[in-house]
């Protein structure tokens, strides 16, 4: 409730807090009762408020686009970690999956040098990207349209970030109200096993990636050994990156520095 105050009446949470005693305007009632309509019929809250925090930034996140979640977030540390290792001052970074340009706008408003390229199969999702790009001023990113099971992105990439499709199928049916029935599904799974994507990776990486590249991939509760059992295949060096609750989370992978 605090939050859809805040959003109607434009003001933060202390703001808020000090005039608990202040009547709401009749407008902003009549907005809130629309919203919480919304909330009532389980809709994301994201979507409800039109925006989501991520890495320390405001995002647009519309409906029909999947909401960047809490545990993304690490992926995004690691690849700014590794990025800032790089002996390279600006690095060519490729977003697979890019959904609502989360990860690829972080990577570029945290490193200043980064080049970085999101791609995606959805025409919504490509717009909203492009909006968040343009909304926080960032102009070393761009997006284009590419279907990443089907199609071999252009160019070479010092790194590959990717928080892919990975809800097995069989999952579907016991997922929240608000992801299931709200959420785009091309975005949660690849309707098969959840490991779709990590085969398509294992055969296009060591394609996109230069030699001696990096990949870092978010893994789905319980897919780590298979993920990385698919990803040997590519010769990389491959570590996992456990998220704050334990979980096996972040798959990175070094490439040889020579051509294979």
């Amino acid at each position: 409730m605090e939050l859809l105050l805040c959003h109607v009446l434009g003001c933060s949470r202390a703001w808020l807090y000090g005039h608990d005693d202040t009547a709401l305007p009749a407008l902003a009632a009549r907005q809130l009762q629309r919203l919480l309509r919304r909330c009532l019929r389980r809709e994301p809250l994201q979507y409800v408020l039109g925006e989501v925090d991520f890495c320390g930034l405001r995002l647009r996140v519309r409906p029909g686009v999947f909401i960047p979640r809490p545990e993304t977030e690490l992926l995004v540390e690691e690849a700014i970690r590794i990025l800032r290792q790089l002996p390279v001052p600006n690095p060519a970074v490729l977003d697979l999956g890019t959904g609502s340009g989360a990860i690829a706008v972080a990577i570029a408003a945290h490193h200043p040098g980064a080049r970085v390229l999101g791609v995606d199969i959805s025409a919504r999702a490509l717009r909203c990207a492009r909006s968040n790009a343009r909304a926080l001023g960032i102009r070393r990113v761009r997006f284009r349209p590419l279907d990443i099971l089907r199609q071999l992105p252009q160019g070479r990439f010092h790194m590959v970030v990717s928080n892919p499709p990975y809800i097995p199928a069989a999952r579907l049916p016991q997922l929240q109200p608000e992801v299931r029935e709200y959420e785009p599904a091309e975005a949660l799974t690849d309707f098969a096993d959840g490991l779709s994507f990590y085969r398509r990776y294992a055969h296009i990486l060591p394609q996109v990636l230069l030699p001696g590249g990096v990949f870092l991939l978010e893994l789905g509760d319980g897919l780590a050994s298979a993920a990385v059992d698919i990803l040997r295949s590519t010769g990389a060096r491959l570590s996992v990156r456990r998220d704050y609750a334990g979980t096996e989370r972040i798959l990175i992978g070094w490439m040889p520095d020579s051509p294979r």
